[in-house]
């Protein structure tokens, strides 16, 4: 796996990290960000920028008004952090760019319009050592094609060491699950919104028969974008990632509360087939996914091949844990037994009347590629790293440990997809 072992620092550690790495001499760095109005916006560029101020430094921020629908409290935070931005990267070294979609596409053009926004990236990527994408305030559809189309400018998978850039790429953010769920959702699409290189084409005739497994992570408040997405893709066998290791302990029995219908009684879930998460780490879901999607793709040879559908729906770590695997197993899997890709649906409009003030947050950077990475995975000792994985298996797993105090399951020896045969009527 092209991301084990990870870098990734959290609270004090990304204090510590940033200010290590910007010792170095000659950094310039360019930061992506939304020119939104969550209220997280200016907070990972504020901490690395205090921690080395007079590094050259350029912000490029999109402003996503034109593109989807605010309230009148989200435009008074907007405008705050706009004034917060041109603080920090004061003169021209703000550049605010315009995200505009179609009249006819709507929100559905919104990935492919945050392409185009960035169409002209490889006449200035090289002159920065760092690209810092600070995901805190911007869209799910707009920072999963923004890291896509750097990811596959910087990786070379036929590489001896893929990520190995000489550019760096990081993804920052402020996480908080309480924020998240103030921010309020209307109109949302009934169709799914095509991601920019990322999206399953459901109607392929190649792969039309193959069995499809689900993996949407899960949150408190997506019960319709589960049911819609559920109804368009069909699938056979679903893994729900649960969020775990969240500040709100008890959040991942209030989300099996709240969608506990949906799961057991409408898709007849296994509880072994659920993936646990920790809700910080994009890390370990992105082990946990490609483990899982190998057994499953070993498994489902019999119907000829898999299609594996991920629907990010919770926490920006978990988002990034599912573009990591889908990258990599688009990137490296076979093309003869295996689609990958992503469904997810999007809200036309967004309110900010119930977001908080003054909720603290975790501060986390990922280093996905650059220098970091410039040597073969297999000559890196691997980094002991919290793991939770549940089972395509129709018997009981056996529980194996792999590190102190943490246990991962082992593949029963079983058939799987269960549903599938029953679905589509397969002894």
């Amino acid at each position: 796996m092209w991301w084990d072992p990870y870098n990734l620092y959290r609270s004090e550690q990304f204090r510590g990290f940033w200010r290590k790495h910007l010792e170095a001499h000659g950094r310039r760095l360019l930061f992506i960000v939304g020119a939104g109005f969550d209220p997280r916006v200016i907070g990972p560029a504020k901490e690395i920028i205090a921690c080395a101020p007079g590094v050259a430094r350029r912000c490029l921020a999109i402003d996503m008004s034109e593109g989807y629908g605010t309230d009148e409290a989200a435009s008074d935070l907007g405008a705050q952090n706009r004034a917060g931005l041109q603080a920090l990267f004061p003169g021209d070294a703000l550049e605010i760019r315009h995200l505009i979609t179609t009249d006819a596409d709507g929100i559905r053009d919104v990935s492919r319009s945050a392409a185009v926004l960035l169409a002209d990236f490889q006449t200035w990527i090289g002159d920065y050592t760092d690209i810092i994408v600070d995901i805190s305030a911007l869209p799910r559809l707009v920072y999963l094609t923004v890291l896509n189309t750097l990811l596959s400018h910087l990786v070379k998978p036929d590489a001896v060491a893929p990520l190995g850039s000489s550019i760096n790429l990081h993804v920052v953010y402020a996480e908080s699950a309480t924020i998240d769920n103030s921010i309020t959702k209307f109109e949302i699409e009934t169709d799914l919104a095509p991601i920019q290189s990322l999206a399953l084409r459901l109607d392929e005739e190649a792969s039309l028969g193959w069995p499809i497994v689900w993996f949407p992570v899960l949150a408190e408040d997506v019960l319709e974008q589960l049911t819609r997405i559920g109804e368009r893709t069909d699938p056979d066998e679903i893994c729900p990632v649960l969020p775990v290791q969240s500040a709100d302990a008890r959040r991942g029995d209030d989300i099996i509360n709240t969608l506990g219908e949906f799961l057991f009684d409408r898709y007849d879930v296994d509880v072994r087939d659920i993936l646990r998460a920790t809700e910080w780490n994009p890390f370990q879901l992105y082990r946990c996914l490609m483990q899982t999607m190998a057994r499953y793709e070993e498994s489902l040879k019999l119907f000829g091949g898999a299609r594996f559908v991920l629907s990010p729906l919770s926490s920006k770590g978990l988002s990034i844990g599912c573009l990591l695997a889908v990258f990599e197993k688009r990137a490296t899997g076979n093309r003869a037994g295996v689609r990958v890709g992503m469904a997810h649906v999007e809200s036309r409009r967004y309110g900010a009347a119930q977001v908080p003030k003054d909720v603290e947050y975790q501060l986390i950077s990922a280093w996905i590629a650059g220098e970091c990475y410039d040597v073969p995975p297999s000559a890196v000792a691997p980094k002991v790293a919290v793991e939770a994985q549940a089972e395509p298996s129709g018997a009981a797993p056996e529980q194996k440990t792999v590190d102190p105090g943490v246990a991962r399951s082992k593949p029963a020896d079983q058939s799987t997809a269960r549903r599938a045969r029953s679905r589509k009527g397969v002894d």
